[in-house]
């Protein structure tokens, strides 16, 4: 796979569905160009396409990664986890399940608190949130947005036990609260088992944490 196609790649599976312009322009190539790489990899299956339209004129035709194209990202420990998450089922049940994730959730939280028991202000926080989740496989990383941030995950690296067991998305957006405290509000707004491109959580302060400034440690 050569260099253009591989960013390509990645440029889809950061941004979702997206035009030929801008991935001309962040290739430095022309959109003759990208189109022709994007042929390739839709021939390989790892691309599909949708045409919308957006007011007058032609419709706009927007590239996606397909299945197949979100498995060149990774889940590299998929068919263990899933045997493992059956095993555990079949032999304690559900039971046996919710023991097993509240287990994770208490491991992560606690090392999350430590790493994160050095910053000195909210942004700086989740900032090194997302650097934990980047580089558990996550490729999080933060938007500031009018209502205060948004901590977007492209990629789920547990993706097919999470599809399997729906606790471990719960218990991933009830860790966000727990270590980024009452100092604000975390809501998911985009979410890769429900049809969405990736995993986006909304991150708006309090109304107290507001009022005394979003650098505050008081």
């Amino acid at each position: 796979m050569s260099a253009a196609t591989s960013k390509i790649l990645h440029l889809l599976k950061q941004q979702g569905p997206t035009p030929l312009p801008p991935l001309a322009e962040a290739l430095s190539l022309t959109t003759m160009g990208v189109r022709q790489h994007l042929h390739k990899l839709e021939e390989q299956g790892l691309v599909d396409y949708e045409d919308r339209r957006q007011g007058p004129g032609r419709p706009s035709r927007h590239w996606f990664l397909s299945d197949a194209g979100h498995r060149q990202f990774g889940d590299r420990h998929q068919d263990l986890s899933l045997q493992l998450i059956d095993g555990i089922d079949t032999l304690f049940g559900a039971e046996g399940l919710n023991r097993l994730i509240e287990h994770r959730f208490h491991q992560q939280k606690a090392l999350y608190l430590e790493t994160l028991s050095s910053a000195k202000s909210l942004p700086e926080r989740l900032q090194m949130l997302a650097q934990l989740r980047h580089q558990e496989g996550y490729m999080a990383r933060v938007i500031e947005c009018d209502q205060g941030w948004l901590l977007v995950e492209d990629h789920c690296p547990i993706c097919a036990a999470a599809e399997r067991c729906r606790g471990l998305c719960q218990q991933e957006l009830a860790l966000f609260r727990a270590v980024l405290g009452e100092e604000v509000e975390v809501t998911r707004s985009e979410h890769l088992l429900e049809q969405g491109s990736r995993c986006a959580y909304q991150v708006t302060p309090t109304a107290a944490a507001s009022s005394s400034g979003p650098d505050s440690d008081s």
